[in-house]
């Protein structure tokens, strides 16, 4: 899955890691981006109401869905595994915090409520593959870092918080490592917190966004003169290819189930 600018317009698509087999999910003249499947259902960002606000689309195509309705805005969801919840970020409060609701949008309720300080922004939650924690992005220790949120159970801890900034955080299938970006892709492991840079950005590229496959490979964006491109890697044997679905910019690739 992954948002694609085309002819003016940014729409959801899903397409093969050949760059093949393209299909255009949503068509709106608002802009719709951040595209998070699970369970056969598409949830995403759009900003065909003035402001964004999160729709589900079946991940076959079909019949779009408002989930919020509210005046603040609703960015970045990701789905639980099971499909049955959305992790999300709304700025209700003033900057982007994290909250949690049902997958039909109901039931909205904070998920970080007293932690950090109230000016602290979060981001980019990736649901870990059990469906109990989430990896986030938060500056409440002053710079953008990695902390991981076990749900029920107190505050979030650190994953990766020093000096460095660490963004996008993208939880592996099969829950080891956590993916994240810092002007290249680099993971980490869950359990020892050992960095392993797996991009390599030469000049003026920088790798973003990185989202882990079921099979382990990553797919991320790189910007080559401003103009975002998408491309994969294996951290197990160090192959790399191109995604290539046309022109145009493409970006917020998203791993299906």
């Amino acid at each position: 899955m992954f948002d694609w600018l085309r002819d003016g317009n940014r729409d959801i698509y899903r397409a093969t890691l050949d760059g093949k087999d393209t299909v255009r999910l949503t068509s709106d003249v608002g802009d719709d981006q951040h595209p998070t499947e699970r369970a056969g259902t598409v949830v995403f960002t759009s900003y065909r109401d003035g402001n964004a606000e999160l729709y589900s689309v079946p991940a076959t195509g079909g019949v779009e869905r408002r989930l919020t309705n509210t005046t603040a805005n609703e960015t970045q969801p990701a789905l639980s595994p099971d499909g049955r919840h959305i992790a999300y970020l709304t700025d209700e409060s003033g900057v982007p915090k994290l909250w949690m609701c049902a997958a039909d949008g109901t039931n909205p309720a904070p998920l970080t409520a007293g932690f950090g300080f109230a000016g602290s922004i979060e981001a980019s939650p990736s649901w870990a593959p059990a469906g109990d924690r989430l990896v986030f992005v938060s500056t409440a220790h002053g710079r953008a870092g990695l902390f991981i949120l076990t749900l029920g159970a107190g505050d979030p801890t650190p994953l990766v918080a020093d000096s460095t900034t660490a963004v996008e955080p993208s939880w592996s299938p099969d829950g080891t490592l956590v993916a994240f970006a810092s002007t290249n892709i680099y993971t980490v492991n869950v359990a020892t917190h050992e960095i392993r840079q797996q991009s390599h950005a030469t000049g003026p590229e920088i790798d973003g966004q990185p989202a882990v496959l079921s099979d382990g490979r990553i797919v991320y964006v790189t910007w080559v003169g401003g103009t975002p491109e998408l491309r994969w890697l294996d951290p197990a044997t160090h192959a790399a290819g191109s995604v290539s679905p046309g022109p145009g910019a493409a970006q917020h690739p998203a791993s299906m189930y």
